[in-house]
């Protein structure tokens, strides 16, 4: 008997294996321990387990034999899918590729135990095929995103007009990059989902059982199923996307989502698809600078970020800079948080552990800059980015912490440390209450010793040449000071 593995982060309307006429069951496992093995935040746990049972619940409903694991069974996924193989005589199972380096290999060990056949289908999270993006890096050995999105835009042909790119500019970075009016701008709202039964129980169920876990599942707040998930991108569409260019790089302390599409939990999870993104996104009358600077995060960098995991394995345990603080409890659970801890940091943490969710800004700028600046070893940081987001996962995690954020591989995916004082912060978020408070604050001050502890590090790195003259400056008058002043 043939059967259908229906991973957790593959809950798409037509995933291929239902066109398998020799299909005969669907298993799903929602695999108690797994969720257990990091304190995952509930909004994850539920975003997963609702998605699993809705799909499950659709193909009942069309007929299809469907069998589960349940998160009372309490049994780990290698458990859960024996299981399933002995007790329902499989033959062979199908199942699609992950993106996530081991889980293949692993459930290719456990059927060859079982004498189980197995047919693995092409991974349908991205819009490049694998041994396209294989290429492309293998041919690129120092691989830069920019050139990656040229490839692509040509490669697709989105935004593209003959030859030559849409507007005749590939990036419309320079557009992008404005913090809020100070009279401030309308935001509108994201929509307001009403839970079914499916999801109430879950709801119940995981706030009972993960009760230790950050946030509160009873706030849960995302679409579960790819027909609400689509209708969650056609709003931010038609009322977000129009101001997403110019203000994706902006915070605001009482502003947790801005103009954010905030698609990513359901795109890393087949509720959406890329190529349903794009479409949405090109037939819109939104700015191209909007749309460009859209659909380079969803083209470009995502698909990126995952050629660049799936080439370069040892971006999982870098350390170039040799870091090695440990992650303190409060930033798991938000409770007895460090009074000095500045504004920005305080007020996004808050919000996480509220949404499982923070912009990218948020998370490249505010977090992962204290992170660094802070000396938190990077595999630490990691894995707490993994628990704490909903949309968070090895194959897009480990090369945009490891590389991008904490630099732990020495500038190898991002050129230079993403890094600033409180003058950045203030410019795009209006955290502290003068340029002057910013100026002062202690993220100012962790910086400038950032800069100083590793200056032979980075010292040869031409983006960082202003910035170490700035510091060495400083540190000159300082010790003519006599060491009396650190601003």
């Amino acid at each position: 008997m043939k059967a259908a593995l229906i991973l957790a982060t593959q809950q798409f309307a037509e995933h291929p294996a239902y066109a398998d006429d020799e299909v005969e069951e669907f298993f799903f496992i929602e695999s108690a321990p797994r969720f257990a093995k990091l304190p995952y935040h509930r909004h994850k746990i539920v975003l997963l387990i609702s998605a699993m049972r809705h799909t499950a619940a659709r193909l009942e409903a069309e007929g299809r034999t469907v069998r589960r694991i349940a998160l009372d069974d309490d049994l780990g996924f290698k458990a859960g899918l024996e299981r399933l193989l002995t007790t329902h005589r499989v033959t062979e199972l199908t199942w699609m590729s992950d993106p996530n380096r081991p889980v293949d290999e692993r459930i290719a060990r456990i059927c060859a135990d079982h004498d189980v056949e197995t047919d693995v289908l092409s991974d349908g999270l991205f819009l490049t095929p694998e041994e396209d993006v294989d290429g492309w890096f293998a041919e690129h050995p120092t691989p830069l995103m920019e050139d990656f999105y040229h490839w692509q835009r040509r490669r697709t042909g989105i935004l593209m007009d003959g030859g030559k790119p849409a507007g005749r500019r590939w990036n419309f970075d320079a557009d992008n990059r404005k913090p809020l009016p100070k009279k401030g701008v309308e935001i509108p709202p994201l929509p307001q989902l009403e839970h079914d039964e499916i999801t109430r129980a879950v709801i119940a169920e995981v706030d009972q059982r993960y009760s230790e876990h950050p946030g509160s599942a009873a706030d849960f707040w995302l679409p579960v199923t790819p027909e609400d998930s689509r209708d969650w991108l056609d709003v931010f569409v038609a009322e977000r996307l129009h101001d997403f260019g110019r203000y994706e790089d902006a915070m605001k302390a009482d502003e947790p989502f801005l103009f954010h599409a905030i698609i990513s939990p359901m795109l890393n999870i087949g509720l959406l698809t890329v190529e349903e993104v794009v479409a949405a996104a090109i037939r819109t009358d939104a700015p191209l600078a909007s749309v460009e600077g859209f659909l380079r995060q969803v083209i470009g960098w995502r698909e990126y970020m995952r050629g660049m995991y799936r080439a370069h394995p040892k971006l999982e345990h870098v350390n170039a800079l040799h870091l090695e603080k440990r992650i303190e409890k409060y930033w798991y659970t938000a409770e007895r948080m460090p009074r000095d801890l500045p504004i920005p940091v305080r007020t996004v943490l808050a919000r996480v552990h509220r949404w499982g969710y923070a912009h990218h800004i948020e998370r490249l700028m505010v977090l992962g800059n204290w992170f660094l600046l802070q000396g938190y070893a990077p595999r630490q940081v990691n894995a707490w980015f993994l628990a704490l987001f909903v949309d968070a996962y090895d194959w897009v995690m480990v090369p945009n912490v490891m590389g991008m954020s904490q630099f732990a591989d020495g500038g190898f995916v991002a050129t230079k440390p993403y890094v600033s004082g409180g003058a950045y912060l203030q410019k795009m978020g209006a955290w502290w209450p003068s340029a002057q408070d910013a100026k002062d604050s202690v993220f100012t001050d962790a910086y400038w010793r950032f800069l100083e502890r590793h200056e032979d590090v980075l010292a040869g790195n031409h983006r960082l040449g202003l910035a170490l003259a700035q510091m060495r400056k400083r540190r000159d008058a300082r010790d003519a000071d006599g060491g009396a002043s650190n601003s």
